[in-house]
């Protein structure tokens, strides 16, 4: 059991419901949750007649404890290379 008191969904079964998904609603998403919602507003200064946004996509590596994995969760990497350097470490992002 999870948080929601549910039995946890199976990588596979994630996998099929989400291949029901239309692409249609990922567009139809961004259209009302960022583009309106970010845009609606035009009150805002231009550059060249562009919108400016800054978007920050850093990760904070965390000691590799039980304590940081809980909290936090892992992410996992890979030099797409050697073996030896795959695995998962506790991120925070910023």
């Amino acid at each position: 059991m999870n948080q929601l008191n549910q039995d946890p969904v199976t990588g596979s079964a994630y996998s099929q419901a989400r291949y029901k998904l239309k692409h249609t609603a990922f567009i139809e998403l961004n259209q009302k949750a960022v583009v309106e919602t970010l845009y609606a507003d035009t009150e805002y200064q231009r550059f060249w007649g562009y919108r400016i946004l800054a978007v920050d996509g850093s990760k904070i590596r965390l000691p590799d404890n039980e304590a940081a994995r809980d909290t936090f969760g892992t992410i996992a990497y890979s030099n797409g290379k050697e073996s030896e350097l795959q695995g998962e470490h506790p991120y925070a992002v910023a």
